[in-house]
């Protein structure tokens, strides 16, 4: 019933197929993002910021950004296997065995340690297409993150599948020995150190197309080309039209399911909600289709009406209708869940009042727009929960949750509830760990 609920709108949860826990994870955490009223947003305790320090390799100068993340994702590092040679007599076997049709061997899996994925988690990578302000064209360029914050709870991913030449996910059956006390306090982001030069705050040039029919666009660049299915979807799920269509641009218009990451990681960005702007293009290719606006941006006036003669106000009901795509009870339903939109447009007229007078409530007020919302403090965790997935492939298979209650572990498995004598925390792939208290 819950899975039912929280899953009606979306369209791949709301069916039957396979679905990745990490991804219904982060639909979870939306969900709670756009609906939670009142001071405490139950999604404060998984937020945290990450610092990414990018380097230009020639210059040697540097840039940091913050984003806003929830999970915490380590690569398997599976050139650090302790056990290869079992690995490679497993291979030889399960071959002789399927060419006599024999049984195959009892499994062996790499055994991997969970320093060496932290390890590589921490290791530069590399910037693709990187442009440097610093020499004013492209150049190599690296890449590190590290924890700007530490949230209550740190909840890591251990990415355990890859592609094939097919671009066919493939699923690794590996074990990671995961601690059950956890300190990534090295990893705390240090910003810009002495001696460092920060790179120059340039845009990189707008190149223009050498194009005869370029006369005819004012010297515009074409418009960008946005999946707007990818985006009916995720506005569909109550996202902000023109933060949709940035998260699809974004992305290369690769599907919803990545344009959805993208909302998550930029949902706390100043400009999330504002018109998609890139330099060079025309005015008009940030603006939806005709298609498209008459679907989301201009509701039937006969709904709006009924809305507002409930006592509603006309903006509200508008951009209800807007965020549930013109559905009248979904509207209603979302009026109720989102009262600080109402609250808002209650106190528009008092915010213009209040600038033209701005000592006429005797209270100077810091126009800075406020950061996200983050429960900081030591880095040091322990193990509380992990989400295993039964199967060989990332198409089918069940999934299973332990979770340590008073002491002593419990597994869940659909109805049956019952303690868990050896939890296989290394075959974990998602890990819950809440910090310890100093």
């Amino acid at each position: 019933m819950f899975k039912a609920f929280i899953s009606r709108w979306h369209t791949e949860f709301s069916s039957n197929r396979q679905q990745d826990a990490q991804e219904f994870f982060l639909h979870l955490i939306g969900l709670a993002e756009r609906n939670s009223i009142g001071s405490e947003n139950p999604t404060d305790v998984f937020r945290f910021l990450v610092e990414e320090r990018t380097q230009c390799c020639q210059s040697r100068k540097v840039r940091y950004t913050e984003r806003v993340d929830y999970i915490m994702q380590l690569p398997v590092a599976m050139e650090a296997a302790i056990n290869k040679d079992d690995l490679i007599a497993y291979e030889l076997k399960r071959r002789e065995a399927e060419s006599s049709k024999r049984p195959p061997p009892e499994i062996v899996r790499a055994r991997i340690p969970f320093s060496a994925c932290l390890q590589a988690f921490t290791e530069p990578e590399n910037v693709d297409d990187f442009w440097s302000s610093a020499l004013q064209a492209k150049s190599a360029g690296v890449m590190t993150s590290r924890f700007a914050s530490f949230p209550e709870y740190l909840v890591i991913q251990i990415k355990k599948f890859t592609f094939g030449l097919d671009w066919v996910p493939k699923k690794l059956d590996v074990a990671v020995e995961m601690p059950d006390v956890l300190d990534v306090n090295h990893l705390r982001a240090k910003g810009l150190q002495p001696g460092e030069e920060e790179l120059p705050n340039i845009a990189p040039p707008i190149v223009i197309p050498d194009d005869p029919k370029d006369r005819f666009r004012n010297h515009f660049m074409e418009a960008p080309d946005i999946d707007e299915s990818s985006v009916m979807q995720l506005a569909e799920m109550g996202f902000p039209l023109e933060a949709c269509r940035k998260a699809v641009y974004y992305t290369g218009s690769m599907g919803a399911e990545l344009a959805f990451n993208w909302i998550i990681a930029h949902m706390e960005d100043p400009d999330f909600a504002e018109p998609l702007n890139i330099p060079g293009c025309a005015a008009a290719s940030a603006q939806p289709s005709y298609e498209l606006q008459a679907q989301i941006n201009l509701p039937p006036e006969e709904i709006v009406a009924l809305i507002t003669s409930m006592g509603f106000q006309r903006k509200h009901a508008i951009q209800a209708l807007r965020a549930t795509n013109n559905n009248l009870e979904r509207a209603l339903d979302w009026i109720f869940s989102h009262p600080e939109c109402e609250d808002e447009a209650d106190n528009t007229s008092q915010s213009v009042d209040d600038e033209n007078n701005p000592q006429s409530n005797g209270i100077l007020t810091d126009n800075e727009p406020e950061g996200p919302r983050v429960k900081d403090g030591n880095g040091r965790y322990e193990l509380l929960a992990f989400i295993s997935h039964i199967g060989t492939s990332t198409m089918s298979g069940h999934y299973v949750c332990h979770i340590k209650k008073e002491g002593r572990w419990v597994i869940y498995n659909d109805h049956k509830v019952s303690a868990s004598e050896r939890p296989p925390k290394d075959l974990g792939y998602l890990y819950f760990y809440h910090r310890i208290a100093c």
